[in-house]
C-alpha cells in the first residue's frame, strides 16, 4: 500500500535520511522508533508529502504520491496538538477544514466526535479550552474526515498521561479494523510500539538499521540503539508489557458497553 523507495534528505550538507526503505500494508500497523535527532519527523513530514525528498519516492497503491495531486491520503497527527491547532476556532471550524465536500450535516460531525470518544457539545468548544487528551481526540477526528488511507503519528501520545495514552491506543485499534486504515506510529517509546504495533522499525542516523517482528521474550535484537530503547522500558523485566494489556482490557470494556 504505502511503500517508502531509498528516501533520502539533507539540510545544508547534513544528510538527516540516507536510502530509507520500507513498506505498509492495507490495515497494517508498523512503528518506527529512535532516538531524538535520528530524522523520524523529517521522515514522517516527507511520507505525508509536507516536504520532498533529495532523493527516492514514496509510493500509494502503486503510483507516486503527491499531496496536491491526491489529496491528504497520508494524513500526519502531530506531536504538539496545542500549536497543530488553531486556538481561537471551535471544533467544529477545525473540522470543516478538511472536508473536501462542504456539503455536511452537523450530524455527521457529531457521529465523528462520539467515535473519538467526545461528546456533542464539544463541536462548540474552542481548542484553548481543551486538554492536550481531548486536542488528540480531535486530530484523530480530522484524520478520518479527511479520508485518509495512511495515518501517520508523530510521537503524537508522548507525555499524555498513561490513562489517556491507553484509552487512545484502543481507540485507534478500534478505528484501523472497523475503516481498515493503516498506521506509521512514530515513538521513541518500545513500550508504546510494542502495545499496538505489528512490527516496528529503528531509524537512527538517518537509516533504518533493524526490524522487531517477534516481540516474544526474550526480544532478539542486535544492534545496540535498539536494544538500548528496549532498556529503557525496564527489559527483560517488562516481559508481559502491560500496557498492551491494559490497552485489550480498555476495547473489551468498550466492547461491553455497547453489547
Amino acid at each position: 500500500m504505502l511503500e517508502c523507495r531509498l528516501v533520502s534528505k539533507s539540510f545544508q550538507g547534513y544528510k538527516v535520511l540516507e536510502n530509507c526503505q520500507f513498506s505498509l500494508q492495507k490495515g497494517e500497523i508498523v512503528g518506527l522508533m529512535g532516538p531524538s535527532g535520528t530524522g523520524k519527523t523529517c521522515l514522517a513530514r516527507i511520507l505525508a508529502g509536507l516536504e520532498t525528498a533529495d532523493q527516492g519516492q514514496v509510493l500509494l497503491d502503486g503510483q507516486v504520491y503527491h499531496r496536491r495531486e491526491n489529496g491528504s491520503k497520508i494524513h500526519l497527527v502531530f506531536q504538539d496538538a496545542f500549536h497543530a491547532l488553531n486556538p481561537l476556532m471551535t471544533v467544529e471550524e477545525i473540522l470543516q477544514e478538511v472536508l473536501v465536500d462542504k456539503s455536511f450535516s452537523q450530524d455527521m460531525l457529531i457521529g465523528i466526535l462520539k467515535k473519538v470518544g467526545l461528546a456533542p457539545n464539544f463541536l462548540q468548544k474552542r481548542a484553548r479550552e481543551m486538554s492536550g487528551g481531548q486536542l488528540q481526540r480531535i486530530c484523530i477526528a480530522r484524520a478520518i474526515l479527511s479520508k485518509a488511507q495512511v495515518i501517520i503519528f508523530d510521537e503524537s501520545l508522548s507525555g499524555l498521561d498513561p490513562s489517556i495514552q491507553r484509552q487512545l491506543l484502543a481507540l485507534l485499534f478500534e478505528l484501523k479494523e472497523e475503516r481498515h486504515l493503516s498506521y506509521l506510529f512514530i515513538s521513541h517509546d518500545f513500550n508504546l510500539c510494542q502495545a499496538i504495533c505489528d512490527r516496528v522499525l529503528t531509524l537512527f542516523g538517518g537509516k533504518i538499521i533493524e526490524e522487531i517482528r517477534d516481540f516474544q521474550i526474550p526480544i532478539s535484537v542486535s544492534h545496540p540503539v535498539t536494544q538500548t530503547l528496549i532498556q529503557k522500558i525496564g527489559y527483560p523485566n517488562y516481559s508481559n508489557c502491560r500496557l498492551k494489556k491494559a490497552v485489550m482490557a480498555t476495547m473489551e470494556e468498550n466492547y461491553e458497553k455497547h453489547i
